[in-house]
Formats: structure tokens, sequence, C-alpha cells
């Protein structure tokens, strides 16, 4: 693990209207939110403009819960939540979107990322271990690294969708 420091950021920060604005266009009816300093712009943006309705829940296992809920009553819904978080309801995410099949969509804020690292490059344990762990548990992901990344979102969304299952976005630098 290399742990140097570049001059340029690997990640930047999306705007939030931007990436709220990225959400509306895929078809997402509900935000349900475990509140993340990450996307703090984003989740603003959301919650001034529906749709998506915006919910705030208290943890990553009711999250995925009142996903599944919401996913088998018509809706098309997504969590928005933090590395740690993630850690924090594996057994949930087994249970409910892997075994159960329901379509998780999840947009993970890399929290505590250094962005002029590469998350495998980071000292910290929260960001370094989230792509392993997604890989272990054979959930698919994309780095959202900057705007540019946007369009990964998509196809994010479409694979929770097509495979009955989770797929994570990785948001690597604070919107802005």
């Amino acid at each position: 693990m290399s742990t140097s420091v570049s001059t340029e950021p690997v990640a930047t920060g999306i705007p939030g209207t931007e990436l709220a604005n990225a959400l509306r266009a895929l078809g997402v009816t509900h935000v349900i939110c475990v509140p993340d300093t990450m996307q703090k712009t984003a989740i603003d943006s959301l919650a001034a403009t529906a749709p998506p309705e915006l919910l705030y829940v208290c943890t990553e296992d009711e999250g995925i819960g009142i996903n599944a809920g919401l996913y088998i009553t018509g809706h098309q819904p997504m969590l928005l939540i933090q590395n740690n978080g993630l850690y924090a309801c594996i057994n949930t995410l087994k249970a409910i979107a892997l075994d159960a099949q329901v379509p998780t969509f999840m947009l993970i804020g890399q929290y505590g990322r250094d962005p002029l690292l590469t998350p495998d490059a980071s000292p910290r344990r929260a960001v370094n271990r989230l792509e392993p762990t997604l890989q272990a548990w054979n959930v698919p992901f994309e780095r959202i690294e900057g705007p540019a990344d946007l369009p990964k979102l998509r196809a994010m969304w479409d694979r929770s969708r097509s495979t009955k299952g989770p797929a994570a976005a990785i948001v690597g630098a604070a919107t802005i």
C-alpha cells in the first residue's frame, strides 16, 4: 500500500445540485438517507425540491428494510449512506438485498478519504476496506471521483434492478 500524496486530487467535489439532478434522472422516487457529511450539499438539494422524497432514518439497517418495503410496493427507492454505515449493515444487506433479492442501490460517501489518495492508498481502514468488503459480498460498484463520473450512477442503478440485488456508487470527495 502506497501512502504517497499526489499534488493533484484523485477525487474532486461534485456540486450537490448536479448529484441530486443525476439521481432524479434515474427515476428515483425516494432517497433513504442516514445523514452523510460527505454528501451534505446533495442532501440539501434533494430536500429543497421533490421528487424524490427524502426520508431520514437512524440506521442503515432500517434504511435497507424501508428500501425493500418501498420497492415491493412499486416505488423506486435508493440509499444514501457513508462507508462506515455500510460496515454496520452487512447482515441486513446480506439478508434483504442479496438473499431476498431486493434491488438496493447505494450511494456511499467515502467519509475520511483524502481526495489526494486513491482509496487503497488511504491509511484509514474505513476508506481502504470499502471496496474489498463490497467485492467479498459480490456487490458491484463504481467510483464516482468527480462530475465526469456521474453517468456511472445509471449503470449501477440499472445493475441493481436487473440483478435484483445490491449495487453501489462510491462518492470519493465531499460534494460542493
